[in-house]
């Protein structure tokens, strides 16, 4: 298994084409010795759900009922991680990714998928260092006969220690059932537990909710050892998913979306994110986290 290192005098990052293009750690290069700033992962780990972050497409999170109707068709999905009853994350996690063209600081990738109907198309991951900064972009073109809704997303674990901090408006998020899919959305008031738009720290309890209304800025902090991460996304993203177990894990994730959790099955999922893309049309999204010390 091959991985590919990009690296400047304050950033390095490590990446697996090959295990959904996902990112195996991200670290800062600090005097006082390497800062993890995603939770790191092993080279030879195959699960990208133990690596520090994958890309989601062509949609995030899970769609209900095995499947979904679009167009008067309707597109049965592929059940695709194991203890999990829905299909989840779309399929771009789990393939392995083309090289197209790296150097020092940057490196492109491709990837070509046509096994998932209503899903045909060409997806380009790019990775780039910039002085503090990592920048990712992802996009994906319809290639198919007939329009297909897509959403895109990233999926970064950063560690969670005993002082970790988000600050990411929002206006409200999405309580869920006991399948983790949509079930109420809530205003978020100040006093709101889960109200991270002032800077709060992690619940005790599990959180694997969608919030809306976010201004695609968040800042993450980790007092203690001394470091933080700025994340800004471009186009302005709306939406943002938080998940952690318990108080006790050492991760959490901060996951910026396109759309809401089964936007497919809503009354108007092109009001909740989705995009709906005839062929050879496109749509894109890139991340920025910026780091530094405190």
């Amino acid at each position: 298994m091959t991985t590919i290192t990009l690296e400047n005098a304050q950033l390095r990052l490590v990446v697996n084409p090959e295990v959904g293009g996902s990112v195996v750690r991200f670290d800062a290069l600090t005097q006082a010795g390497v800062v993890a700033l995603m939770r790191p992962g092993s080279i030879d780990e195959r699960d990208p759900n133990q690596l520090a972050m994958y890309p989601l497409l062509p949609w995030s999170n899970r769609i209900a009922k095995g499947g979904f109707e679009w167009r008067g068709q309707y597109y049965p999905l592929v059940k695709n991680l194991e203890n999990e009853p829905l299909p989840i994350h779309g399929d771009g996690w789990q393939r392995s990714w083309q090289v197209v063209s790296q150097s020092t600081h940057t490196l492109e990738l491709e990837l070509r998928s046509n096994e998932q109907p209503p899903f045909d198309y060409h997806a380009e991951l790019s990775y780039c260092l910039i002085d503090r900064r990592l920048e990712v972009a992802l996009s994906v073109t319809h290639l198919g006969d007939q329009p297909a809704p897509y959403g895109l997303g990233l999926h970064p674990w950063f560690p969670r220690t005993g002082d970790t901090r988000i600050t990411a408006l929002a206006e409200g998020v999405w309580e869920v059932d006991k399948a983790q899919l949509p079930r109420e959305w809530r205003r978020l008031t100040p006093e709101s537990t889960w109200n991270f738009s002032n800077g709060k720290a992690l619940p005790e309890r599990l959180i694997d909710n969608l919030f809306t209304g976010w201004k695609g800025q968040a800042r993450i902090e980790w007092p203690a050892r001394g470091v933080e991460l700025e994340l800004t996304t471009v186009p302005t993203m709306s939406r943002y998913l938080v998940f952690s177990p318990h108080a006790q894990a050492d991760f959490f994730c901060f996951e910026p979306v396109s759309h809401v959790v089964d936007a497919h099955h809503s009354v108007s999922p092109l009001t909740e994110g989705l995009v709906e893309l005839a062929t050879d049309q496109a749509t894109s999204m890139t991340c920025q986290f910026s780091y530094q010390t405190t």
